[in-house]
């Protein structure tokens, strides 16, 4: 067991903790005080509140309508009046083309520059800022790290629009979302008076647990988050392209306590989490699998044979991928690779004609996975930062 002490407290990974499970020693569990847990992947319910000084004040009266690289935001509620300042609200899941909220939030925390165009009264103001020129920036999830999600198929003969796949779903294909026994919520027992007010990391960045979500239950549970933008991390949040629209991806990290209540929940495996496979039109229940069958042994990044490449013109995995990762590499030929937002989704796997890309994505009730909408690699890798924190003090408990 690789075991750290903070302040006489023992913390481990809950990726350790499985293992232990797994190798039959979960009575090491109460040798432990903190598990690190955490999620990665589409929280539809992304919104991100900002006051962005726009025009020097007096310049206008007081906004009607702006956008962000082209994205729409929603002014007010206050009026800010004579001030040359809007607050606004941008959902995640808003969108122009293929560009979405959650690309604009990654390049917000990524300190890229941002074309603000407000209109007020037939005029229009425009200004280019960074994250740095914006007072108050804060990310609120209104249901994020969700316990427990579904799997998708199609029972119908064509392909269907779906935001839970990259392109129209296929008869006899599936995807699905969850981290399955990493989940923050599958390790604790979910009681919202516990929760509120609870620190964790969102996308990096310090947060804090609001409550229970939109939409939570008992058997599905989800939480709201709300953290500063500031201290994020743009290679846990982004866009999503689907067939159906632009989502949004984070990631969370929660620190569990070993404590009676919890206990028995941290011994939870992915065996032990159901799966629902549903039909993706009316969300029917087909039947019901678990997280061990989509997850298990299954690969988190595509393996690349780059000597099949053929550096065409047109990349189709290039053009293909849901977080925009696969780039051009001038020190290879020109060839495209994906870079670190690889999500691990699959998606192009089957895009490429000369099979460049591979990868295990197993299946759900022998339906094959073509789309992953959960990133384990970058759950397991804030979990990771997590306990560093709390090792170093750095994120007091």
């Amino acid at each position: 067991m690789d075991e750290s002490k903070t302040e006489d407290k023992v913390v481990v990974t809950v990726e350790e903790l499985k293992k232990m499970v797994r190798n039959n020693e979960e009575d090491k569990i109460d040798e432990i005080d903190i598990v690190t847990t955490a999620t990665s992947g589409i929280m539809s319910g992304t919104m991100v509140i900002l006051h962005i000084p726009v025009a020097e004040p007096g310049t206008f009266r007081k906004g009607e309508r702006i956008y962000l690289n082209g994205i729409k935001g929603y002014i007010g509620p206050c009026p800010n009046e004579y001030l040359g300042s809007v607050d606004v609200v941008v959902y995640g899941t808003s969108y122009v083309e293929d560009y979405g909220g959650g690309f604009l939030f990654k390049d917000l925390v990524a300190g890229k520059e941002i074309d603000i165009l407000l209109e007020s009264e037939g005029r229009r103001y425009e200004r280019t800022i960074t994250l740095d020129d914006i007072p108050t920036a804060k990310m609120i999830g209104t249901r994020m790290a969700f316990k427990n999600y579904l799997a998708f198929t199609n029972l119908g003969e064509k392909p269907v629009k779906t935001i839970f796949h990259r392109r129209k779903m296929k008869k006899g294909e599936a995807s699905f979302s969850g981290c399955g026994e990493l989940n923050p919520l599958q390790n604790m027992c979910c009681d919202e008076r516990s929760l509120i007010g609870k620190k964790v990391l969102l996308n990096g960045a310090e947060g804090v647990i609001l409550g229970f979500g939109t939409r939570s239950s008992p058997e599905k549970g989800n939480i709201m988050i709300s953290a500063d933008m500031r201290n994020m991390d743009p290679y846990y949040l982004g866009g999503f392209i689907t067939s159906g629209g632009v989502e949004v991806f984070n990631t969370v990290a929660v620190p569990v306590e070993v404590d009676e209540k919890n206990k028995e929940f941290l011994k939870t495996l992915d065996e032990d989490i159901p799966l629902p496979l549903v039909n993706v039109v009316g969300r029917s229940i087909i039947d019901v699998g678990n997280y061990a069958q989509v997850w298990k042994d299954a690969d988190l990044r595509p393996n690349i044979n780059i000597y099949r490449c053929r550096n065409c013109d047109v990349c189709i995995p290039m053009e293909m991928c849901p977080t925009k990762a696969i780039k051009r590499m001038s020190h290879l030929g020109n060839r495209p690779l994906p870079t670190e937002d690889c999500f691990g989704c699959g998606v192009c796997t089957g895009a490429c004609p000369y099979g460049i890309y591979s990868m295990k994505l197993n299946s759900i009730l022998e339906v094959p996975i073509t789309c992953r909408q959960s990133d384990r690699e970058r759950a397991i890798k804030l979990c990771r930062e997590l306990k560093r924190r709390i090792e170093r003090g750095e994120f007091k408990l």
